[in-house]
């Protein structure tokens, strides 16, 4: 019964997973898309719900890492900052272009 409840948890755990990261990617393509539309000009509301579902997704992946013992949350934010810095490198190059 107990590995059950252990296969669930895994499962929710994992489908929570990929359901933010959908949404974040959906914000940020979403985004993306009205930049252009928009003579380049960024939309403050965009912005602030892109952030807000990515440091959701950051502070769950935080409290399930420390729930279940895992070292994965490390991996999570390593990949994330990579992300943050190459999604700003572009953003200053399109900048400096106009």
């Amino acid at each position: 019964m107990r590995k059950k409840d252990e296969m669930e948890q895994r499962m929710a755990n994992k489908s929570a997973k990929i359901t933010l990261f959908v949404t974040v990617t959906a914000l940020f393509i979403i985004g993306g898309i009205e930049y252009f539309r928009n003579d380049m000009k960024m939309n403050i509301l965009l912005v602030i719900a892109q952030l807000s579902v990515a440091l959701l997704l950051l502070l769950e992946q935080y409290y399930l890492s420390k729930a279940n013992e895992d070292n994965t949350f490390k991996k999570i934010l390593l990949i994330t900052l990579f992300f943050f810095f190459f999604l700003l490198a572009i953003l200053l190059g399109t900048a400096s272009l106009a």
